[in-house]
C-alpha cells in the first residue's frame, strides 16, 4: 500500500534514474529522488496517515490472520534469501448477483466508471484510468512491439544462454 510499487524503483536503479519526489525514503529515513538509496530504504505509504492505516490493515489481514509473517518478519524479496518470504494473501470474493440481477450489476458498473472518467480533472492530466487500465495499454504495446529489456538484464540472459549454449538471445537492448 505505498505510493509506488518498489520493483518499479527497483527498475529506476537499474537504469540509474532518479524517482520523484515524496515516494521513499533512504535507509537513514531521510527523503530521496535517487533510486538506488530509496531501493535500500522504504518506499513511502500513499494517502498519508490513513494510507498507513490501511497498510497496516492489509498486513493484519494477509499476515497475522492468515498464519503468514507479518510486521516486519517478511524477508525481504530483494536482499534476505535466508529462509523463505511466508508471505499471507487474503482473497475476498464477492457475488454482486446476491444482490442484484448481473446485468444490473454490469450497467450500474458502467455508468460508475463513467462517471469517474468525467470528474473533472487537475492540471496537466489529459484522462482518468480505472485501476488495470495502464496495465492493459502496457501489455497491449508489449504483444505489439517487445518487452523493452535494459542492458544490464540483457547481459545477464546472454550470460546464462552462452553458459547454457542458447543462441537465441539477439535482440538489440533500449
Amino acid at each position: 500500500m505505498t505510493v509506488i510499487a518498489r520493483g518499479k524503483i527497483r527498475l529506476k536503479a537499474m537504469r540509474n534514474e532518479p524517482i520523484e519526489e515524496g515516494l521513499a525514503l533512504d535507509s537513514d529515513g531521510h527523503p530521496t529522488t535517487d533510486a538506488n538509496a530509496a531501493f535500500e530504504g522504504v518506499c513511502l505509504p500513499f494517502g498519508g496517515v490513513k494510507g498507513s492505516v490501511l497498510g497496516t490493515t492489509m498486513d493484519l489481514m494477509s499476515g497475522l490472520l492468515t498464519g503468514a509473517n507479518y510486521g516486519g518478519d517478511v524477508k525481504s524479496l530483494y536482499f534476505d534469501h535466508s529462509e523463505p518470504q511466508n508471505v499471507g494473501h487474503m482473497f475476498i470474493a464477492i457475488r454482486p448477483d446476491l444482490f442484484m440481477a448481473m446485468t444490473d450489476f454490469e450497467d450500474r458498473m458502467a455508468e460508475f466508471n463513467r462517471r469517474i472518467k468525467a470528474l473533472p480533472r487537475a492540471a496537466g492530466c489529459d484522462e482518468i484510468l480505472m485501476p488495470g487500465e495502464p496495465e492493459e495499454r502496457t501489455e497491449a504495446k508489449r504483444r505489439a512491439s517487445g518487452i523493452p529489456v535494459t542492458d544490464n538484464v540483457l547481459a545477464d540472459l546472454r550470460t546464462v544462454a552462452k553458459a547454457r549454449n542458447i543462441n537465441a538471445i539477439s535482440q538489440t537492448p533500449l
